[in-house]
C-alpha cells in the first residue's frame, strides 16, 4: 500500500565557541557542488561551524531540537537548562566565515537517502545562511511526503517498511493527528528525531562534509 496518501496497515561548550568542519556547498544557480573555499593546491579548506550545532567526539551540540517541530525560540532549547535558545543565537551565521545566502550547504545522514540542501530561506534579513536557516531546511526536508517509488524501494512487506510504518504511527499518535498526511521522510529516523548535532565526515567519498546525527526524542 502506498503510504503517501493512505495509512499503512502495519561537558557543555559555550554557544559562542567555534569548531572546525568542512562544508560542501553549491551555487544558487544550480551549478555543480563546490566547497566553501579551496587552498592554492585545490584542496578543501576548512570552515569553522557555529558550536550551536557542532558535534565532536568530546561533546554533543548544546541544543535540544526535535525535527518534527518547526524551529523557533520555543522549540530549540538549551540541552542542559532546557531554556529557549535566544533568537540572536539562531540568527547568527551557520559557518565562520559566513556562507553567503546565494550559496548552499549540503548535509547528509546515514539514516535516510536524501541530502539536506540548506539555503537562506527565511526572511532575507541576513546576507548569510544562519543557524535558523539550517534548522528550517532540515525540518522542511524531513517533513516532505515520501513518493510511491521511495516507499517501494524499502521492499514490499520488508522489515524496513514495517519499522517506518511504526515510526509513522508513533509520530501521528504523539502529535494527535497527521494520519492523512501519510509517511514522511522523518519516519526513516524510526523515532530518533532529536538532532544531536553535525559532525565532520572523516572517511570515504563524503570526507569533509557535514553529517547529521540524531537520537531518541
Amino acid at each position: 500500500m502506498h503510504p503517501g496518501t493512505h495509512l499503512p496497515t502495519t561537558g557543555r561548550p559555550s554557544l559562542q565557541q567555534r569548531h572546525t568542519w568542512q562544508s560542501s556547498i553549491s551555487s544558487a544557480n544550480g551549478s555543480a557542488p563546490s566547497y566553501i573555499a579551496m587552498d592554492p593546491h585545490g584542496r578543501r579548506a576548512p570552515a569553522a561551524y557555529a558550536s550551536t550545532l557542532c558535534l565532536t567526539r568530546l561533546h554533543s551540540a548544546p541544543i535540544n531540537y526535535d525535527v518534527i517541530y518547526g524551529p523557533s525560540p520555543r522549540t530549540v532549547l538549551d540541552r542542559t537548562t532546557h531554556s529557549p535558545v535566544d533568537a540572536h543565537t539562531l540568527s547568527q551565521p551557520a559557518t565562520d566565515p559566513p556562507t553567503p545566502a546565494s550559496s548552499r550547504i549540503l548535509l547528509r545522514s546515514d539514516k535516510f537517502p536524501w541530502p539536506v540542501v540548506v539555503g537562506s530561506c527565511r526572511n532575507g534579513r541576513s546576507p548569510d545562511i544562519t543557524n535558523l536557516d539550517l534548522l528550517h531546511s532540515l525540518h522542511e526536508t524531513l517533513l516532505t511526503r515520501v513518493t510511491p517509488q521511495e516507499w517501494e524501494a524499502l521492499g514490499n512487506g520488508s522489515r524496513a517498511q514495517r519499522k517506518v510504518t511504526q515510526a509513522y504511527e508513533q509520530r501521528c499518535t504523539r502529535l494527535g493527528g497527521g494520519w492523512e498526511g501519510g509517511v514522511r521522510r522523518v519516519d526513516w529516523l524510526h523515532g530518533k528525531t532529536r538532532l544531536i548535532g553535525i559532525e565532520v565526515e572523516k572517511h570515504g567519498p563524503g570526507a569533509g562534509s557535514g553529517r547529521l546525527v540524531f537520537g531518541k526524542a
